[in-house]
């Protein structure tokens, strides 16, 4: 990995509009590879990527990203260098090469064939998953009952095509890493991966790094999960997180007792969003565009929020009706009133913009931000109100619903 160019010291999201100086990304690999028509349902894909045109997207982003001063971290770099301290090397195979999910003997297979892999070769298997082929390729044969019933082709280590939305499997909140326990199966070693980044990468474990992880236990999380597009960090005391169809209830609760026992922020904001497909995130219908401005999705309306503190030591929450949901917000941002800006469309217009990531934008200061070109109504009613919008074309990207906030986790804005 060349060296990162000059950055600012120190680590920590206060927000979501300061301008953006260090972000983790993941550009598309062989994993996207393993996604066909019959396999990407599984992988919570709506379509197969036309891989080649992925990556020139993907590196275009990435370079509009270094353009605005932001240090971008490669998540497959950080992976390989973190591979070389032997302690994260024996946590990440420990937790890849679960015997509950794999059997006890092909767990046993699989850790004789990866442990001694050189770094980026394992990266990539630990990514892109291995099939029954590629692991006689390395010498093993495989003696459990499991893997003896597979095909050449069938996969033992199911690839993470998820990884390009990297906003999902960890956030970041003041100088407070929370590492996400996934709603889905097929994301759960995505979270892995990051929690063994934030405590064993050398970045991480100084200066630079969080003062403290938050990684509940996989087999602890029950029904608590939570993602990182439905959280928000709307101000320095206040973030908000979407209740929807990948963060449950209890999963916000538990985030926002580790946030407030942190000390990171003094209340969490939980919406009760509609369980739905188009909506899986909170930052698929809003996200913040400046100092007062949110962009949202006009056909969601408001929504009921609860107001979690910490009072003498207990957890308190306080409901709000759906009418006073943008009160609630604008106080979480600290400004009198929030402006919501939705563009003016018909209903039928609206629903294909949001579906293609309209409101799911990245913010690179205030009142910049990176967007898909494929949006357009909603980009040129931005530029109307003095937003500047930067367009990215991201047809192949968004094949996974997601734009180009999902495809970041920021580590550093000031």
């Amino acid at each position: 990995m060349m060296g990162p160019p000059p950055r600012a010291a120190g680590s920590g999201v206060r927000d979501e509009i300061s301008p953006l100086r260090r972000v983790i990304v993941h550009r598309p690999g062989l994993e996207m590879e393993r996604l066909t028509p019959d396999t990407r349902e599984r992988f919570l894909f709506d379509e197969v990527l036309w891989l080649d045109r992925a990556r020139s997207q993907h590196e275009e982003f990435s370079a509009l990203l270094r353009r605005e001063g932001a240090e971008v971290l490669e998540l497959t770099d950080l992976l390989t260098e973190v591979l070389d301290v032997p302690e994260a090397r024996a946590e990440l195979l420990d937790g890849a090469l679960d015997e509950w999910v794999l059997g006890s003997i092909a767990a046993q297979d699989l850790r004789e064939a990866l442990a001694d892999l050189p770094s980026a070769q394992l990266v990539t298997v630990l990514i892109a998953g291995i099939t029954i082929g590629e692991l006689q390729q390395l010498g093993v044969q495989p003696r459990s009952i499991v893997l003896q019933r597979l095909g050449e082709q069938d996969l033992v280590l199911d690839p993470l095509p998820n990884h390009l939305f990297t906003r999902d499997s960890s956030m970041w909140v003041g100088d407070v890493a929370a590492v996400s326990p996934m709603r889905h199966t097929a994301r759960r070693r995505e979270s892995l991966h990051l929690e063994t980044l934030y405590r064993r990468h050398p970045l991480f474990t100084g200066p630079d790094g969080p003062r403290r992880v938050l990684a509940p236990e996989t087999s602890k999380a029950g029904v608590g999960t939570v993602e990182g597009g439905d959280v928000m960090v709307l101000s320095e005391s206040t973030v908000a997180v979407g209740l929807s169809e990948r963060t449950t209830a209890v999963g916000a609760e538990h985030l926002a007792a580790g946030l407030l026992d942190a000390g990171v922020v003094d209340r969490v904001i939980a919406l009760a969003l509609p369980q739905r497909r188009s909506m899986m995130h909170l930052d698929t219908v809003t996200t913040v565009v400046d100092e007062e401005s949110m962009v949202r999705y006009g056909p969601l309306g408001q929504v009921e929020s609860y107001v979690i503190e910490k009072v003498g030591g207990r957890l308190l929450s306080r409901a709000h009706p759906a009418d006073e949901m943008d009160q609630v917000l604008a106080r979480g941002m600290g400004v009198p009133s929030l402006r919501v800006i939705t563009a003016p469309l018909d209903p039928y217009s609206a629903a294909r913009e949001q579906w293609d990531d309209s409101c799911n934008l990245l913010a690179l200061a205030p009142g910049k931000v990176v967007a898909y070109e494929r949006a357009a109504a909603t980009n040129d009613h931005l530029r109307s109100l003095g937003i500047e919008v930067l367009e990215l074309d991201g047809d192949e990207l968004g094949r996974g619903r997601g734009g180009p906030r999902c495809m970041t986790c920021p580590v550093l804005r000031a």
